[in-house]
């Protein structure tokens, strides 16, 4: 009896495992064939004492015990099997030679099950962000600089690191982001640029556009595409690898051109690759909507190394900044007294040396630019001059929803930096005698946000260029711009925002011409990752 119950079970053990009869294996059932028909004579009425009247079926008998014991253990070691198959995390092949996979029980929340398996990532969001989560918040600004902008120890503002997910088999973790963004524009004469706002390219009397109608025009170039990577290195430090592309590289025309605006990478503090210059804070930049920002801002992207180490680190931050990056002669090779043939050289890599505070009263940073003005001429004199200027900027909390957004600039040959002057040729230019000077140049900017309630805030900013031009620049040289903005966002979901803004600029050139251009810029954006 005790065999037939042995021969009962076992099929019912093996079915638990999600093997049917017809799936053992020839062998085990042959073997179970056997004792099938063992069982059968065994359970004749006085099969035993024959037996025993026969030495050699005696023998046999002793055999076919000796396999039913045999049988007992397979039948125990596949009730051992599934003992070990049900616990979480075990792996085995089964009877049916199928590979078969239990996810594993949670021992932390960074982990993935993919086709059944369980991935862990040995740095985990909570690893990385053990460096520290960066003082600074995520204003959320439209136009959304901050979050390309390199950090001491690759900090994140985004404490949850929203949207990263890990990579199979190694210590990394990815984000794809991006947006949708579409403007659809209205001036209300002609402003010179029909898909940003630059004053410096306002029309005078006497230039081409001047008294210029009515315009309007659609465009996605601000849509944006970024990729980010980031894995810890060595005991304390974290890689992070930043791409960002636009498609704003022709800036006045309709078409969608790419561009590439970031592509980075920075670990233990030192940068390599293409990002925003050191003398330029985007933090600090006011709440707009227009895609180029205020004519003031220092805003420059371009391929650089960068070391920012912390020199302190308790209520507060304090941070370095030494930075190389490249550099350009911003001329005009068509002034008075620069000869014929004349071509822009670079003698040495522009160069910035930075201090930087944040806090939870807001941040300041103050940078000093220096770099080399240069032309060349075969077979005739060249000609340079070392230009320099200072940044001064910051952003303040207020009333613990607003912000006060400043910047303060002073140089001489920095024009190349300035939102509204750069590619302008006003870096430098021939004096009286015909030696090359560095021009003056001031860029001052202010903006305050209030938030109206959860959904709904504004911006008011404000600008202010000047620039002390030479007179072998020419009349239509520029002397001073201003820029004036006022908004009002709608951020019914995190994903999706729509703005309307209003938009003044002036501009005032060296034979005293001057004109002015308005703007009204409606703006709808969806967010990939927020």
């Amino acid at each position: 009896m005790k065999l037939i119950n042995l021969l009962i079970a076992l099929p019912t053990e093996l079915q638990s495992l999600g093997i049917q009869s017809h799936q053992v294996s020839c062998r085990l059932g042959f073997k179970l064939r056997l004792f099938a028909t063992a069982t059968c004579l065994l359970a004749l009425p006085g099969a035993p004492g024959a037996f025993a009247q026969d030495d050699a079926r005696a023998r046999e008998l002793e055999a076919l015990r000796a396999t039913v014991q045999g049988l007992e253990k397979t039948l125990q070691d596949v009730r051992t099997r599934l003992a070990e198959l049900e616990k979480p995390g075990a792996g085995s092949t089964n009877l049916a030679g199928t590979k078969t996979f239990l996810p594993p029980a949670p021992t932390g929340t960074n982990y993935m099950v993919v086709a059944g398996q369980r991935i862990d990532l040995p740095a985990t969001p909570e690893q990385l962000r053990a460096l520290g989560v960066s003082l600074i918040p995520d204003y959320d600004m439209f136009t959304d600089q901050q979050s390309g902008a390199p950090r001491p120890d690759n900090k994140p503002i985004d404490p949850e690191l929203k949207g990263f997910i890990p990579l199979p088999g190694t210590k990394t973790i990815l984000r794809f982001g991006g947006s949708a963004r579409l403007d659809a524009i209205h001036d209300f004469e002609d402003n010179g640029n029909p898909n940003q706002f630059i004053p410096s390219s306002i029309p005078v009397d006497g230039q081409a556009g001047a008294d210029g109608g009515p315009r309007s025009q659609i465009h996605a170039k601000g849509t944006r595409i970024s990729f980010e990577a980031r894995r810890p290195v060595g005991d304390e430090g974290a890689l992070r690898i930043y791409n960002e592309n636009d498609f704003f590289d022709n800036s006045t025309s309709s078409s969608m051109s790419f561009r590439v605006r970031h592509f980075y990478g920075q670990a233990w503090n030192l940068l390599v690759g293409q990002t925003f210059s050191a003398f330029m804070n985007v933090d600090a930049w006011p709440d707009v909507l227009d895609y180029a920002g205020p004519n003031a801002m220092i805003n420059r992207r371009q391929p650089q190394v960068r070391y920012s180490p912390v020199i302190y680190n308790g209520s507060g931050e304090m941070h370095l900044l030494f930075s190389l990056e490249q550099p350009e002669s911003d001329l005009s090779l068509s002034a008075t007294g620069i000869p014929a043939g004349a071509d822009t050289v670079s003698r040495a890599p522009d160069g910035v040396i930075g201090w930087r505070w944040e806090g939870g009263l807001g941040h300041v940073q103050v940078s000093g630019l220096f770099r080399s003005i240069a032309y060349e001429v075969d077979n005739a004199s060249d000609d340079s001059v070392f230009g320099w200027g200072v940044n001064a900027s910051g952003a303040f909390n207020v009333f613990k929803k607003d912000k006060i957004a400043w910047q303060l600039a002073y140089g001489e040959g920095m024009a190349r930096y300035v939102n509204d002057l750069g590619g302008g040729d006003l870096d430098a230019a021939p004096d009286a005698s015909g030696d090359l000077e560095a021009l003056p140049v001031l860029a001052a900017a202010l903006g305050y946000t209030h938030q109206w309630s959860k959904q709904f805030r504004s911006t008011a900013s404000y600008g202010y260029v000047k620039v002390d031009p030479a007179s072998s620049l020419g009349g239509f040289a520029i002397e001073d711009t201003r820029y004036t903005s006022v908004n009002l966002v709608w951020h019914p979901t995190t994903s999706f925002r729509m703005g309307l803004e209003y938009l003044y600029g002036f501009k005032d050139t060296q034979s005293d011409a001057d004109g002015d251009g308005h703007r009204l810029n409606f703006v709808f954006r969806y967010d990939l990752i927020r």
